[in-house]
């Protein structure tokens, strides 16, 4: 081969290599920026926010280039990628837990269960016989059950009542129903918490917002006095034809353009961002006010685990899934959105056990599953 061929390959693979270290650098940096999501407020910077839900794309390219080196032997390059990772083991196994031999769960436990029920869309009519969702909440045999987007009618004439729902649910003597303003005259819509053990005390934690909110119980558990509270934090407003172009894009890229689809996505983002770092803050300021054995929240964040509002949430408490579960644990799984923005936390004198899951399709939510002993 002539000396001038010789070189230009030689420049090209050059180039070739620095182009990939330099992608490498910037996927690298992206992944230490994650300390950020959780510690920079939206109402500073989105920025970090936006970040934050790409942190699985932002894993997966770090993890590909790691494999790459390791494949092609750059073992200093992969020892470097090995190192990143390594150093971001906090957001990486919040993000991903890897908990493959989860402790046996002992007897006397809580188990706790969160739903986003969407409505009861696929069931919620009067004439309707089946009744998936509420059948699976009997299965589970859960003795807390947490529901989100909780509709029932107030007449039960064109979709179930909350006498129906009660006879199906008929082993949870104890329910409180929070009514947020998006109910009706004939309607009830909001948050419900279905027990076991007494409901000594219900309060809502008032937000500005037409379909989102909290509500706070005071459950007595064989003498002990735990606070759950039941959130649905604000929604991003994502209509359905934002998640038909963001389909289309990742179905066929070449037809959409992605400057249309991040600018659509990011302005209806940015303001759920903002809403719900001051919803957080109530959340916390009515937990910091109560005098009791032990703390429960959980619901629908709409943020996903590397995100400041779950970080906020989370100070004093621990995560169940982050601590028992294993895998993403995507819980929004409609329109190629996957995220984990269900969650279940605690106090640090609860412990939890094997928290799951269960992908059931009867929502565009999961729900997710856990036990939980005071220690």
């Amino acid at each position: 081969m002539p000396a001038k061929s010789r070189n230009r390959v030689s420049r090209f693979r050059r180039m070739v290599r620095n182009t990939i270290f330099a992608t490498n650098i910037v996927a690298i940096l992206l992944l230490f920026s994650s300390f950020l999501s959780w510690r920079v407020s939206p109402l500073k910077t989105n920025l970090f926010s936006y970040i934050g839900i790409m942190f699985g794309l932002i894993f997966l390219v770090n993890i590909i280039y790691l494999f790459w080196w390791v494949t092609f032997k750059k073992w200093k390059l992969a020892f470097v990628s090995l190192l990143s990772l390594l150093l971001c083991y906090k957001p990486v196994t919040t993000f991903f837990p890897m908990n493959i031999f989860p402790e046996k769960v002992p007897e006397n436990c809580l188990k706790v269960l969160t739903y986003n029920v969407e409505g009861f869309a696929n069931e919620n009519r009067k004439e309707a016989r089946e009744h998936p969702i509420l059948d699976y909440i009997v299965e589970t045999d859960a003795d807390i059950v947490c529901l989100q987007e909780y509709l029932v009618s107030k007449t039960g004439q064109s979709i179930r009542s909350q006498r129906d729902v009660n006879r199906i649910l008929n082993k949870y003597p104890y329910h409180a129903v929070t009514a947020l303003e998006a109910s009706g005259r004939y309607h009830i819509y909001g948050l419900a918490c279905f027990s076991k053990y007494p409901i000594e005390m219900t309060k809502e934690i008032v937000f500005n917002s037409s379909f989102n909110g909290a509500a706070l119980h005071i459950i007595n558990v064989n003498g002990k006095k735990l606070a759950v509270v039941n959130v649905h934090l604000e929604s991003n407003n994502i209509s359905a034809a934002d998640k038909k172009l963001y389909g289309d894009f990742i179905q066929n890229s070449d037809e959409v353009n992605l400057e249309d689809v991040t600018a659509n996505i990011r302005s209806r983002l940015g303001r759920g961002y903002r809403i719900r770092a001051g919803q957080v803050v109530k959340v916390k300021e009515a937990l910091s006010e109560l005098d009791v054995d032990g703390s429960i929240i959980c619901g629908d964040f709409n943020d996903t685990p590397i995100s400041y509002v779950y970080a906020q949430m989370r100070r004093g408490m621990k995560d169940a899934f982050a601590s028992t579960g294993f895998g993403p644990g995507i819980t929004y799984h409609e329109d190629f959105f996957w995220f984990r923005i269900d969650n279940i936390m605690h106090s640090p004198n609860l412990k939890s056990y094997r928290a799951k899951v269960d992908k059931v399709p009867y929502s565009d939510h999961y729900p997710l599953t856990t036990f939980l002993k005071v220690e």
